[in-house]
């Protein structure tokens, strides 16, 4: 897929999430003959979603969410139930941490408050009562200051015609490259709306786990590790759902992100960023193998840096070290 922010339009049911669900698996080697030959994507591509409910621990969302009411702050912002527009935010400052290159997002899973304001709705709710930054706002920022690029379905809304450097249409589930007109309209319908963004996007604020808050006891054994589905790993006494992180695609997948967090809390967390153990991390499984996992036999594939994360971030006992800047729950 092309660098910069992407665009997939088109009517219902002509293929737009299906094209997405593939691009998504594209960050893996194909079967050959499966019919996704030509669908290769980058190996740090993220999908990413609003998940209600889910933990955030200190994350700064500050550049798409702003102050709370009640004077709160978001710039190391904690949550045990964050809604939609606060963990999509999260996710995207999570995912580019852990060094993701392209993000994907679909609008049907979507915070549709986190994704676009039109200028009527910014005319009767205006922007000092209004914390979010709308993504729409923020996408090129992400691909121009931060070299992250985005591949977008969105078939409600011309407002982000502006912003995509490639714009794709699905017609009975197959592409065309409509970019030069969807530029045209955007010239001659303009949208009235206004940017709101209030601060320059920056990279995010390097967070340092702490080990201690990994515990992967249960009863009398010192780990307990087990992967029921694709979608849930425990992780001692604790269950981390996964059923939004869409890229984990097998059981010994999922099983292997449980033992690598346990090989976090044990070899690499310590006194080092998120980004650093996670490099640590697959240094290990390069020179060492998944063997290095675990002293016993058990069925494990190896799991990319992104779903690792993923998985400590959504662990209810997850704590970072504090930074200046306070943090806030809501």
């Amino acid at each position: 897929m092309p660098q910069g922010v992407t665009l997939i339009a088109g009517g219902g049911y002509h293929g737009k999430s299906t094209l997405m669900r593939a691009i998504q698996r594209g960050v893996y080697p194909h079967v050959p003959g499966d019919g996704r030959e030509w669908v290769l994507s980058d190996p740090d591509t993220v999908k990413l979603r609003a998940e209600d409910g889910r933990r955030v621990e200190r994350v700064d969302i500050s550049p798409f969410i702003g102050e709370l009411p009640g004077g709160r702050e978001t710039a190391a912002f904690c949550s045990d139930d964050a809604s939609g527009s606060t963990s999509q935010a999260a996710g995207i400052v999570e995912a580019v941490e852990a060094g993701a290159r392209v993000v994907l997002m679909d609008e049907d899973t979507c915070a549709t408050n986190f994704m676009i304001r039109d200028a009527r709705m910014q005319e009767l709710v205006t922007a000092q009562d209004e914390p979010i930054t709308p993504f729409l706002d923020r996408v090129r920022e992400l691909w121009e200051v931060l070299g992250v690029s985005t591949l977008l379905v969105m078939g409600g809304s011309g407002d982000y015609f502006e912003a995509a450097d490639h714009v794709i249409a699905m017609r009975a589930y197959r592409p065309y490259v409509v970019t030069e007109r969807a530029r045209k309209i955007a010239g001659e319908r303009a949208t009235g709306r206004r940017r709101e963004a209030r601060k320059p996007l920056a990279a995010p604020t390097p967070r340092v786990p702490r080990a201690d808050s990994l515990d992967p006891s249960r009863g009398r054994r010192d780990v307990m590790i087990d992967a029921r589905s694709a979608e849930e790993v425990g992780f001692g006494e604790e269950r981390i759902d996964l059923r939004a992180v869409e890229q984990l695609v097998e059981r010994s997948q999922t099983r292997a992100v449980g033992y690598a967090l346990e090989a976090l809390r044990r070899r690499h967390l310590e006194g080092h960023t998120l980004a650093q153990a996670l490099n640590a991390l697959e240094a290990q499984f390069d020179a060492e193998g998944l063997e290095s996992l675990s002293q016993r036999w058990i069925d494990l594939a190896r799991p990319r840096r992104h779903e690792v994360a993923a998985a400590l971030n959504r662990l209810r006992t997850l704590r970072v070290a504090p930074s200046k800047t306070g943090g806030t729950d809501a």
